[in-house]
């Protein structure tokens, strides 16, 4: 069982991973336009039309921000990956489960505005940005703790972004429970919650200046 779950039981390089990650995130924030109706009755100017769209337009623009968010996360934090393991290719396939369900929870938002069903349908869409969080918070633990992560990494770096994932799963927590007082809030805490990661899983180096120094040598 060691051999197959284990830190030893190595699956080679992340080129296949990446790939099969990129082509699920590519393929689920593009679903979201698909939810996206303009109609436009007779007797109905194109300026109306686009007002009465206003709730899809905001739940796609709010949705492409966090899958496009947690593809460059994803991809800065893979940069730092030097192998994977079976373990991490289940944990990196329950990420991909939860992004792949985004778009469901989106269009669910954008048609219930109000009363019980849009408290209904912000706590899913919560809950599944959530589930994304945890997610990342078990791949990044993983590779920390399996030795699965590149030599030469600056402890400051490791211990940010334990700290950055950590906060940002408090804060997807407490973004969904918004969603019993005012489920708005729901969507736009956790718009500027994928903003943290803008940048990626750290805004410090994530090498030691010893590290660099040898590389430069």
């Amino acid at each position: 069982m060691s051999r197959w779950w284990g830190a030893g039981a190595d699956r080679g390089d992340t080129e296949r991973l990446e790939a099969f990650s990129d082509g699920v995130l590519a393929i689920a924030i593009t679903l979201l336009i698909l939810d996206v109706r303009v109609d436009v009755p007779a007797e109905t100017s194109l300026a109306a039309a686009l007002g009465h769209a206003l709730p899809e337009i905001g739940a796609y623009a709010a949705s492409f921000l966090q899958i496009g968010i947690m593809w460059a996360n994803h991809h800065a934090l893979f940069r730092v990956v030097n192998r994977v393991d079976q373990l991490m290719l289940m944990l990196n396939l329950l990420l991909l489960g939860f992004v792949a369900f985004v778009p469901l929870p989106t269009r669910l938002v954008a048609e219930h505005t109000a009363g019980a069903d849009a408290r209904t349908a912000s706590l899913l869409y919560g809950a599944t940005l959530t589930g994304c969080a945890v997610a990342f918070n078990l791949i990044w633990h993983h590779l920390a703790r399996g030795g699965l992560l590149v030599a030469g990494l600056a402890p400051e770096f490791v211990r940010d972004v334990s700290v950055r994932y950590l906060l940002g799963l408090i804060g997807y927590v407490g973004a969904t429970l918004l969603a019993l007082v005012l489920p708005l809030l729901t969507v736009l805490v956790s718009a500027l919650l994928a903003l943290m990661f803008a940048l990626g899983p750290s805004v410090r180096p994530a090498f030691t200046p010893e590290f660099n120094a040898g590389e430069r040598g």
